[in-house]
């Protein structure tokens, strides 16, 4: 009888964890697509597509805010390409120093959040990114 009862109880807690993974692999496509972007901001649009509606509410914060950070820095890199492409080109110091700051300070701010809310999506906890989460009412466990 116990181990009846332990085997339902280890069948619950999978469940839960797999609800729960939504939210890591949210915030994985997200650390992944700052430095692949494009190709992994898909991937979290198809995940939010296919799983936002049978994930826990932690995956669903997890994902809504990776999905708005990843839409920020999308953007922040497709106006510096523009910027480049339509102004000196290609072959420019500026495009080299815009360049830079996206991979040198950019990319290291949003993947700090990344790396934090990965770590509390594992822990099947809330994590706020400073802004976005509190613009959404997300607090952090």
């Amino acid at each position: 009888m116990d181990n009846k009862d332990k085997t339902t109880n280890k069948t619950t807690a999978k469940t839960t964890d797999k609800e729960d993974s939504i939210g890591a692999i949210a915030e994985a496509l997200f650390m992944i697509n700052l430095l692949l972007t494009g190709l992994f901001y898909v991937a979290l649009w198809i995940l939010y597509f296919l799983k936002y509606k049978d994930a826990s509410q932690v995956s669903k914060n997890h994902l809504k805010q990776t999905l708005i950070a990843a839409s920020i820095s999308l953007l922040i890199f497709i106006v510096m390409f523009l910027y480049a492409a339509l102004s000196s080109g290609f072959n420019s110091a500026t495009t080299l120093i815009m360049g830079e700051v996206y991979l040198m300070l950019v990319v290291p701010l949003f993947l700090i959040l990344g790396i934090l809310g990965f770590t509390k999506a594992i822990s099947h906890k809330n994590y706020a990114y400073p802004i976005i989460g509190k613009k959404l009412g997300i607090t952090t466990d």
